[in-house]
């Protein structure tokens, strides 16, 4: 009785080890194929497809630290996996036998030592190259603004690049191109192969600034300048976010930057250096009132609308000409990548009546005067949308 019952034990025990082993390479193998369903070199913020120069240092400075700790991975696991079957346990071995002990080999002590320190300096030595470029302002005389740009300038900036002062509030962005005069929010728009110095600063808590495809990432602290610089190679719609946690709706803190040719960007500046048009239509009439009746010029500004000079929200000059809404939430363009402008009143309807749900702690639905307080019908919205629309 005894033997069958040892019998059917050590078969149950072999029948579980099986059963583990399985369920464990099945597990192993579902977890690295979502590993691998995150590869990919096209996607909108991939830091695998760099188009800017800072993007490509900081890539090639990626790669060398993924293939030295490959080598240490391949190195160190190989040797492990060989002293395991090298001296692994025979069937025929004496279970009370104890193996030569020794202290250590010197020589093999001291030539990992050596080998880890080589190794560390193999990533150390780029890293900081890296950071010195990295922060270090490229003093590129066709980037000077004289050199290429046609407009109006003083004498002082015509001496200077591009500048863009970056700020950063809970959760959208404002842009401030105070060279050309112009503010703009959430799309940042500058020219292909030209650098760019950005001024960061924060109006509240902790941002980072992160545009991958173009640069890494810098954060914006309150009481703190800090500054990077940026080029991008080609022209493009890019993708950014803060990638510094930052409240509620920090996940919603995104931007766009549109890389023109210099003659885009040139026509660009010029355009939204023009106030708003006048409304002239009863219906866009209707809807500019509104706009004062409902508070909205208590946070926004429109040049050219002697009462929208609020500066609590996103500069809403030419609102209508940006490619997305909400800090680049929702999307305004088509599937042909221009301006849609039956998607962009639909999301101007959706943002006004319902920004609480679309982004969770926004001031426009919270602040004093926000639109928890303000009573507003779909009629006036349809209204506030046409007159909005005509900011273009």
């Amino acid at each position: 009785m005894v033997p069958i019952f040892s019998s059917f034990i050590m078969m149950l025990v072999s029948t579980l080890k099986r059963c583990f082993v399985r369920a464990f390479l099945a597990g192993l193998s579902f977890f690295l194929l979502l590993c691998v369903s995150g590869c990919s070199f096209k996607t909108k913020q991939s830091s695998l497809d760099p188009k800017g120069p800072i993007a490509l240092a900081q890539y090639d400075l990626f790669m060398v630290t993924v293939w030295v700790t490959l080598f240490i991975f391949v190195t160190v696991g190989g040797a492990l996996l060989w002293v395991v079957w090298r001296f692994r346990q025979r069937p025929d071995d004496d279970d009370d036998h104890m193996p030569n002990q020794s202290h250590g080999n010197p020589l093999v002590e001291v030539g990992l030592i050596v080998a880890s320190i080589l190794l560390l300096v193999i990533i150390a030595v780029p890293t900081l190259r890296v950071l010195v470029y990295t922060f270090e302002l490229p003093e590129d005389e066709g980037s000077k603004l004289g050199q290429w740009y046609q407009g109006p300038l003083t004498e002082e900036d015509a001496e200077t690049i591009l500048t863009v002062n970056v700020m950063g509030y809970q959760w959208w962005w404002a842009f401030e191109y105070p060279q050309l005069g112009i503010t703009t929010a959430n799309e940042l728009v500058i020219p292909e192969g030209k650098v760019v110095k950005l001024n960061l600063r924060s109006a509240d808590v902790i941002h980072s600034f992160w545009l991958p495809k173009i640069a890494g990432k810098v954060d914006l602290i309150p009481g703190r300048a800090n500054w990077m610089w940026i080029k991008a190679d080609e022209p493009g719609h890019y993708y950014g976010q803060c990638a510094e946690f930052c409240g509620s709706a920090h996940a919603y803190m995104l931007f766009r930057s549109d890389v023109l040719s210099h003659r885009d960007f040139e026509a660009w500046v010029e355009y939204q250096k023009k106030d708003a048009p006048e409304a002239l239509e009863v219906s866009v009439a209707a809807g500019e009132r509104l706009f004062a009746e409902k508070t909205c010029i208590q946070c926004h500004t429109i040049r050219g609308n002697q009462y929208a000079m609020g500066i609590k929200g996103p500069d809403l000059t030419h609102v209508a000409s940006r490619k997305s809404l909400a800090a680049g939430i929702m999307d305004n363009r088509g599937v042909d990548g221009r301006i849609d402008r039956l998607k962009q009143r639909e999301n101007l309807f959706e943002w006004i009546k319902n920004s609480q749900h679309i982004k969770p702690g926004n001031l426009m639905y919270h602040d004093d005067a926000g639109l928890k307080t303000v009573p507003l019908s779909d009629d006036d919205v349809h209204k506030i949308v046409a007159y909005l629309q005509t900011l273009n």
